[in-house]
Parts: structure tokens; sequence; C-alpha cells
């Protein structure tokens, strides 16, 4: 790693609206849908480093 690097978070919320057996399912905000769907959370941190064009997902 350098200090040049940036961490770039994303969250996003998988939709399973349809699902009733998933245990990792919850109720929860989705800005895709407008509004609070049954869905499962997912958090993506990248490395990326501009001055070596690289990156690393964690």
């Amino acid at each position: 790693m350098s200090l040049e690097g940036y961490l770039v978070f994303d969250d996003t919320v998988l939709d399973k609206r349809y699902s009733f057996t998933i245990e990792s399912v919850r109720r929860q905000y989705s800005g895709n849908a407008h509004g609070v769907i049954k869905g499962i959370g997912v958090v993506t941190c990248v490395y990326v480093n501009p001055k070596l064009d690289r990156g690393l997902v964690d």
C-alpha cells in the first residue's frame, strides 16, 4: 500500500423481497427501490492507487 492510495467503500442492498427462508435477510432501506425492502446488506471495500494504476478488492 501507499499513502497516495484511497479506500473506497460502497454499500448496496441485494433485493430478496420474495425470500422467506434466507437467514441473513433483513428489512432495510434501499435507495434503488426508494423504500424499505427485504434484502441482504453488502459493503465492498476497494483500495485504489491511481499513481500505480492498481486496485485491490477486499
